[in-house]
């Protein structure tokens, strides 16, 4: 097989024409071969060039793959493996990223949990978690989420809390805290910090108290009166979470 000619077609890459077919090789593969002045190549060359230029193919995706966000080594390999690329060349490409420190664990650590908490609304042990499930070793997530001040937890807690507070305006203040609590828990905050923020919350619950029992009565006095239509009434009020001496009929 001869060479013919080269064509750049991309970053580092060159196809490569000969009188037989094209390939496609990276530049230090063409340069580490001598294919600029060699441009006769056997088969047993030929396989030796194409195995070398998988290894730099796989180097060179995970670079553009980092290049996009900080990624950890996991997401590579994932990334890699669904590009086909066999064990041996992923072992090889992840010791290559790590040797020159792009796959620093640290520098992703923070990097995530600072855009978590700067613009996202999740807790710290939702991010946590997320980290884990990305192959985060948990000493490295906790060390750096303890650096992180309470009161900043707090802060963001407070804002959701307003942000939230519009939609529940018409419940019960019981109702709200109930809803607050199980949302603030699921979005992964600390019991302890939940209960500090809603401990905080105070409501006036005679209007929105005023309107249930309006729905109530709408719904209940097409069946029922007198005693029996009281209790249903404030079954209803119960329900939604009303202190019982508040309900009066």
């Amino acid at each position: 097989m001869k060479i013919l000619k080269y064509k750049k077609i991309s970053r580092g890459r060159y196809k490569l024409t000969t009188d037989t077919s094209e390939l496609v090789l990276y530049e230090d593969v063409i340069l580490k071969n001598n294919l600029l002045y060699n441009k006769d190549i056997t088969l047993e060359i030929l396989e030796k060039i194409m195995n070398e230029n998988i290894y730099y193919e796989a180097y060179d995706l995970s670079l553009s793959f980092i290049e996009k966000k900080l990624r950890t080594k996991k997401e590579v390999i994932n990334y890699l493996e669904d590009k086909g690329f066999n064990k041996r060349v992923i072992d090889e490409t992840i010791k290559k990223l790590e040797s020159v420190n792009l796959l620093n664990v640290r520098a992703y650590v923070e990097a995530y949990v600072n855009d978590k908490v700067n613009l996202g609304n999740s807790g710290p042990y939702k991010i946590k978690k997320e980290l884990v499930n990305l192959g985060i070793d948990e000493e490295e997530i906790n060390e750096y989420l303890n650096t992180i001040s309470e009161d900043i937890w707090l802060s963001k807690l407070d804002k959701i809390v307003d942000k939230k507070m519009v939609s529940l305006k018409n419940k019960s203040l019981f109702m709200i805290k109930n809803k607050l609590n199980m949302d603030l828990a699921i979005m992964g905050y600390d019991k302890d910090m939940i209960n500090e923020v809603l401990s905080k919350l105070t409501k006036n619950d005679g209007e929105a108290m005023k309107k249930e029992m309006e729905k109530a009565y709408n719904k209940y006095s097409k069946k029922y009166e007198g005693d029996a239509l009281k209790w249903q009434i404030k079954n209803h009020l119960y329900r939604k979470g009303y202190i019982v001496s508040d309900i009066e009929l």
